[in-house]
């Protein structure tokens, strides 16, 4: 199944529900299919250095023969070989040609009890409407659609390895996972982490191993408890491709967890249960440098993260609705404007609610900028369940 589900009033945003079911290979080969057929990716952009290619299908076949498996099928739906020592199909990027600046990421999540739906994880996404030509030359580039202009709901339920899943998808289509939820109830979420990127625009690392959007998609696959996820973290150990970010994991248990990378890239973590789990794009782990307080990025961050917390110590843990946490997440919702002209940069592009107990999601997108100082417009709430495979 692929079907559009939503396009915005102002036609910067739209989203497909895409529903695969099958092997690995199958889903591959249907992901591959899309790529190159919708976002014209060629053959091309899945070579690489053999060396690098045997590193990481060497690290794929000990740790994660799921992915392998799915890379031959999106090798193949390329016509490539997928034993050819240069083809490295273990992922298929759209609407991106790598190597690929960094555009900020200014998201917010907040995981708490509620007194109507048990566990809920409430996200912003947050995103600018820049493509890949703009960021690199500015005014006046060639038109090329905005990297975040299409994600996808995608909803896999693989028959030969792996949990079925239900997540938000954008940049790999195989592995791009935003935030997200498995059959066993187990949500994640990413958030970028602003005071650790690197103001230098540098192209992303390709290596074995999982990256920090590969790493969840890991999870979504192989765990079925926040301290599942854990362990993934401290024996995996996420190579920083492109951002550096920041996690909220929870699980259909009432468990919640911050996964964040210190300055050695070790992961660092924070349990909680019963009581809120609040973040924004700040580090909330380690110290902020001085240099960082004054940036604005970081302010913002601050700022929003205050909001939240302030709204939701005000009454005991457990004691608000999840409607009350939907009103939190629409206090901080942003609509970025380009000082120059008032044109529209970005805004949250996605307000989400994820019920672990239920494996349900209720979903907001991106209408248009609404008015001047305030929240962006959204769509109505749309709601999808993650169904059995049959």
């Amino acid at each position: 199944m692929d079907e559009l589900v939503y396009r915005s009033t102002d036609a910067r945003l739209t989203v497909r529900h895409v529903r695969l079911s099958g092997t690995n290979e199958q889903i591959g080969e249907s992901l591959g299919d899309i790529a190159r057929s919708r976002y014209g990716v060629s053959a091309q952009d899945l070579l690489l250095p053999e060396e690098l290619v045997a590193s990481r299908r060497e690290w794929a076949s000990r740790h994660y023969p799921e992915l392998l498996v799915r890379g031959a099928g999106i090798a193949r739906s390329f016509g490539l070989d997928p034993s050819d020592p240069r083809v490295d199909a273990l992922g298929v990027g759209y609407n991106v040609q790598l190597p690929v600046p960094p555009q900020v990421m200014g998201c917010s999540v907040v995981a708490t009890p509620t007194t109507d739906a048990g566990l809920v994880v409430q996200r912003n996404f947050d995103f600018g409407f820049l493509s890949l030509p703009e960021m690199i030359l500015g005014p006046g580039a060639p038109e090329a659609p905005a990297m975040l202009s299409e994600p996808y709901l995608m909803e896999v339920h693989p028959t030969d390895g792996g949990m079925s899943a239900l997540f938000m998808c954008a940049f790999d289509l195989c592995n791009g996972v935003i935030d997200g939820i498995n059959e066993a109830g187990l949500v994640v979420s990413m958030m970028q982490l602003i005071d650790q990127t690197s103001p230098v625009f540098a192209p992303p690392a390709v290596g074995p191993g999982l990256n920090e959007f590969e790493v969840l998609r890991f999870i979504l696959d192989r765990c079925r408890t926040v301290q599942d996820a854990q362990r993934v973290f401290e024996e995996q150990q996420p190579y920083l491709s492109w951002l550096p970010c920041h996690y909220v994991i929870a699980d259909a248990g009432g468990a919640v967890m911050l996964a964040e990378p210190g300055d050695d890239n070790v992961m660092q973590i924070r349990m909680a249960r019963g009581e809120p789990m609040c973040s924004t794009n700040h580090s909330l782990l380690r110290p902020l440098p001085d240099s960082a307080q004054n940036d604005p990025e970081v302010r913002g961050s601050l700022d929003r993260l205050n909001l939240m917390e302030t709204d939701l110590i005000v009454e005991p843990a457990g004691s608000f609705t999840s409607e009350h946490l939907a009103s939190v997440a629409e206090k901080v919702a942003v609509s970025t404007l380009r000082p120059e002209d008032g044109s529209v940069l970005g805004g949250t592009l996605w307000s989400s609610s994820y019920r672990p107990e239920e494996r349900t999601l209720s979903i907001r997108y991106w209408s248009g900028p609404g008015e001047p100082g305030g929240c962006p417009d959204f769509s109505p709430e749309m709601h999808f369940e993650l169904a059995s495979a049959t």
